[in-house]
């Protein structure tokens, strides 16, 4: 039970800043797209696996 909770609290706060990045990187002026792609893509990973939509 511990293991679990603790790999969906690090799910979170792995999706937290890779959103916060990804939104960083989009208000600066000087725009790097891998990064923003980079961050958004880890987004996205970590959701997938947080809701369980990786299962099915």
């Amino acid at each position: 039970m511990i293991p679990y909770l603790l790999f969906q609290i690090a799910l979170v706060v792995i999706t937290v800043r890779a959103v916060y990045t990804t939104i960083t990187g989009v208000t600066a002026p000087a725009k790097n797209w891998l990064d923003i792609l980079y961050n958004a893509s880890i987004a996205i990973a970590a959701l997938a696996f947080l809701l369980g939509g990786w299962n099915s």
